[in-house]
């Protein structure tokens, strides 16, 4: 059971590297607790992942997620993107919503994701 945990976590980490150099990032991925399914922080270039997922395509599709923000973050600028994002969750919560979840760089996200997914669900 433990050895497959570790091969488990090397898969992913393996997944998560190929994915961001894929997409010409240098984004590091680090694994840790988190009641989210992970998050990036743009101000680190750092992707976090929960140390388990259900299935490798839910790995995948939240993996990529994460990738679009680390992409829009280096296409606009950190400053630049951590304002923008701000500011789409103020409108947001301003109309009655979630921050989060109801933010138009969140959406964006999961779609760009949902979307990406269908080039590599044979890959891994």
């Amino acid at each position: 059971m433990f050895k497959r945990i570790l091969l488990e976590r090397a898969d992913f980490q393996l997944i998560a590297s190929d994915l961001v150099k894929y997409y010409n990032l240098k984004s590091k991925i680090k694994f840790g607790a988190s009641s989210n399914q992970a998050d990036y922080n743009w101000m680190t270039d750092t992707i976090r992942l929960r140390s388990s997922y259900s299935t490798v395509k839910e790995l995948i599709i939240t993996i990529l997620h994460e990738i679009k923000h680390a992409i829009d973050a280096k296409k606009m600028g950190k400053k630049k993107y951590e304002k923008a994002y701000q500011q789409a969750g103020n409108i947001a919560v301003n109309k009655g919503k979630d921050f989060h979840d109801d933010n138009k760089f969140e959406e964006i996200a999961e779609k760009w994701a949902i979307k990406e997914y269908s080039k590599w669900k044979n890959k891994f």
